[in-house]
């Protein structure tokens, strides 16, 4: 008896929430996309950071997630190449990808990746 009764309450914060879950899957394909792509010459992977919070305003969410690369190379190296990726192209659901690049030390590059989407109903972007 009592789970009919949450039911409405489980569908209504369902509803609430889909929108929010939509965004986050968005974001881990382009993160998955954009670690899947091949590194750059010389460089091995130094790991990935969690995705940055989604926020926003007036309906567009800025969101973002990071990784370190092992290198010598210099991080303008690193940034123009991730900038010529596939993954950096503007598809249907992001737009304004930018990519940035700073040395953490001697042999390490961190590699940050940010974009705005639309927030398609998601809270957290108003």
């Amino acid at each position: 008896m009592a789970a009919i009764a949450a039911t409405p309450f489980v569908l209504m914060y369902a509803a609430a929430m889909a929108p929010q879950w939509i965004t986050d899957h968005r974001l881990a394909s382009l993160e998955n996309r954009a670690l899947k792509h091949p590194l750059p010459p010389g460089t091995t992977f130094g790991g990935s950071e969690p995705q940055g919070p989604v926020t926003g305003d007036s309906g567009d969410c800025w969101a973002g997630f990071a990784f370190s690369l092992r290198t010598e190379r210099p991080p303008e190296e690193i940034k123009r190449y991730y900038e010529a990726a596939p993954f950096m192209r503007t598809d249907a659901h992001f737009f304004e990808l930018s990519v940035s690049a700073l040395q953490e030390s001697a042999d390490h590059v961190s590699v940050a990746v940010d974009t705005i989407s639309s927030g398609t109903g998601d809270l957290r972007c108003w």
